[in-house]
């Protein structure tokens, strides 16, 4: 009988440790898959971005004076997936202007597109708030995002 019981406790150990085994491979996968995910989702938003900047800027005509060529978007959001999203709705917003010649831009309109309105992502809703513009060959905004109670009311995005 001894035998059997000491067969018994080899086969549920090794049993045991190729289940902890999955376990820890699966917790070490779950770290790698995510940073991927957020890797994709980043690329995915650059190319669109860089997309619509080639429309846009075949469609304007080559000139002397100087065109907006790019929207750069700046938003004090921690997780990096919503900023991202967030990012992407107000270069949305903004994707008219590019090819535009700058002097016929009216930066107040441009505050006013996005400011004090409501974003919603995936997990939360936010109030923009935009705290600086910058507008040469580039419109640069710095915006501040306020996380609000999800009321199913959406003015933005």
């Amino acid at each position: 009988m001894k035998k059997k019981t000491a067969f018994i406790y080899h086969i549920s150990g090794i049993l045991v440790g190729i289940a902890i085994g999955a376990l820890l491979w699966n917790l070490l996968l779950a770290g790698k898959i995510d940073d991927l995910y957020k890797r994709n989702r980043y690329l995915e938003t650059m190319v669109e971005d860089y997309r619509t900047k080639l429309e846009k800027l075949e469609q304007s005509q080559q000139e002397t004076e100087q065109t907006l060529k790019d929207i750069i978007v700046e938003i004090n959001v921690d997780d990096d997936i919503e900023k991202m999203v967030l990012q992407q709705a107000v270069k949305q917003k903004y994707s008219v202007l590019l090819g535009k010649k700058t002097k016929e831009i009216d930066i107040d309109l441009v505050i006013e597109v996005v400011d004090k309105r409501l974003f919603r992502t995936d997990k939360y809703q936010y109030q923009l708030h935009v705290d600086r513009v910058v507008l040469s060959s580039e419109l640069t905004l710095w915006i501040s995002a306020i996380k609000q109670e999800d009321t199913g009311n959406v003015i933005g995005s």
